[in-house]
């Protein structure tokens, strides 16, 4: 009866232990844009409430009291340790559960309009987005998270 020898499976080994160090950052990087989506799904009432707030006095909230939301730190999930409001932007900032690496990091959403006409459909713009022609968008982008562990969605198309 003819067996593998030590060398063979040495080799086998090496060879399965480097497909999956490749492996490793594609897996990480799956992990953290899922952490990333769920963040994101929490404004999903924000972005109504100041769709809405836009609607009925054509201007966008300054802060959460004026869009009648909670303080910022009482918006929280498991990946997020709070929502601010500024300029009708949406400023998530990720920690709690989420990937240690982008613990205190700011992922912004942003409205964006047509300013000709007030009650034209407003898109929302996640991170590095820019809006599209005759459209502008609204707050300051603070997102610091490196466009590569973002979604599609969430990354700029221009360039």
């Amino acid at each position: 009866m003819k067996g593998f020898t030590l060398i063979e499976l040495m080799i086998v080994i090496a060879v399965m232990s480097i497909l999956a160090v490749h492996t490793l950052p594609s897996v990480q990087e799956t992990i953290v844009r899922a952490q990333i989506a769920e963040a994101i799904s929490l404004s999903d009432h924000i972005k109504k409430t100041i769709t809405e707030y836009y609607y009925n006095y054509k201007q966008f909230p300054q802060h959460n009291e004026m869009a009648g939301l909670p303080k910022a730190e009482h918006l929280v999930g498991n990946y997020v340790t709070q929502i601010q409001i500024e300029n009708g932007a949406i400023h998530v900032t990720l920690g709690n559960r989420i990937n240690a690496l982008f613990n205190g990091k700011i992922l912004t959403l942003r409205p964006a309009f047509v300013p000709e006409n007030l009650n034209s459909p407003i898109s929302w713009l996640c991170g590095y987005a820019e809006p599209v022609n005759k459209m502008v968008a609204q707050g300051e982008n603070k997102t610091n998270v490196s466009a590569i562990n973002l979604s599609i969605n969430c990354r700029p198309w221009k360039s």
